[in-house]
């Protein structure tokens, strides 16, 4: 069974519809941690009360699984087994394993998976297809511009704000498609002018208030290689206390974009087209980024250091806890990399 992230809310509000299984599988951050979140709420108040975390990195042991899934619980409570796979490929073992886990689903628990964005081949395997004939499906797509227009409209109105549509549309192109973002915005503006009518002036003082730097600023000190700028900004949002998820989703988010501009443009894509899928403000500093990584990048180290930094801040690399400061060191080669620097030299 398939829904869209936005059904899921009334969906959940009925025992029945509490399914054995729920996939979780997207790209955009604050969709999935939403989703997840109402999956478990709703799980919890029907009686769901433990939970178990099962990361799955290279080496995950996929018997663990099926131990869990028939292990009894100590206090008799049902429970939420919350499977986390670092990627949509979960290899021949774990596509067997979450087959048998379909085929001999228990009473007591509920299986909740998160997962990247799913590719088309992926979506016909069969261990997918099994998953979603057992349960409940949801892809977290990211939102097109106007897409983000009406999130963001409604959140606002459901945080008690009547926003102008020149309040909503200053604020959606502010925040270029990060909804996490788009939150923070919102809850400065609850703090600064409570609820009711919101106007443009209001947002754009509120958006001047903020910090001398921002995550926006970041993304375009990288684009254009200001090096020593990006080096200022990361510093100064560190010692803001600005979130690690906030910075990392941004420099993910452009890794992955710059990515795949390169490589269709490998393949022969007319850049116009390439550029096209660009918010117009951002595409001349993109433009500038795009001449500089096309050649002699090394996209894998570039990829890697993403997830890595990712693992890192859930405290499950194989590097152990480095704490924060390593965290922000891991960040701003990442920065650098993406500027045009030569880590290796550095």
């Amino acid at each position: 069974m398939k829904l869209s992230a936005e059904q899921l809310g009334s969906f959940l509000s009925r025992e029945e519809n509490l399914k054995p299984v729920f996939f979780l599988s997207g790209e955009e951050p604050l969709q999935m941690m939403e989703a997840a979140d109402a999956i478990r709420a709703a799980a919890h108040k029907f009686g769901y009360k433990e939970r178990e975390i099962l990361q799955v990195d290279t080496g995950f042991n996929w018997d663990s699984l099926t131990m869990s899934s028939c292990a009894l619980s100590l206090f008799s409570e049902r429970k939420i087994l919350d499977l986390r796979l670092s990627n949509s490929k979960p290899g021949k073992a774990g596509s067997n394993a979450l087959r048998e886990y379909v085929s001999k689903l228990p009473d007591d628990k509920i299986l909740l998976i998160q997962t990247d964005k799913l590719d088309y081949r992926t979506k016909n395997t069969a261990w997918v297809k099994a998953l979603d004939s057992a349960g409940v499906m949801i892809q977290v797509w990211k939102l097109s511009p106007a897409q983000t227009l009406g999130w963001i409209a409604k959140r606002l109105r459901q945080n008690n704000f009547q926003p102008s549509q020149d309040a909503v549309r200053f604020l959606t192109e502010r925040v270029e498609g990060n909804l996490l973002a788009a939150v923070q915005e919102i809850n400065k503006l609850q703090l600064l002018y409570g609820t009711g009518n919101l106007a443009l002036k209001q947002v754009q003082e509120s958006v001047s208030d903020s910090s001398r730097f921002n995550i926006f600023d970041l993304s375009n000190a990288v684009m254009v290689g200001n090096t020593h700028r990006v080096q200022h900004i990361l510093h100064s949002l560190q010692q803001e206390g600005v979130a690690i998820q906030l910075v990392l989703w941004t420099l993910s988010d452009l890794s992955r974009q710059l990515y795949d501009a390169c490589f269709q443009l490998e393949q022969g894509v007319n850049q116009t087209r390439v550029m096209s899928k660009i918010p117009r403000p951002r595409q001349q500093s993109f433009q500038i980024a795009l001449q500089r990584l096309r050649q002699s990048t090394d996209w894998q180290d570039i990829l890697s250091r993403n997830a890595e930094i990712d693992r890192l801040s859930k405290g499950q690399s194989a590097e152990g806890n480095k704490g924060v400061g390593r965290i922000w060191a891991g960040l701003l080669e990442l920065a650098l990399l993406l500027s045009g620097v030569n880590i290796m030299s550095t």
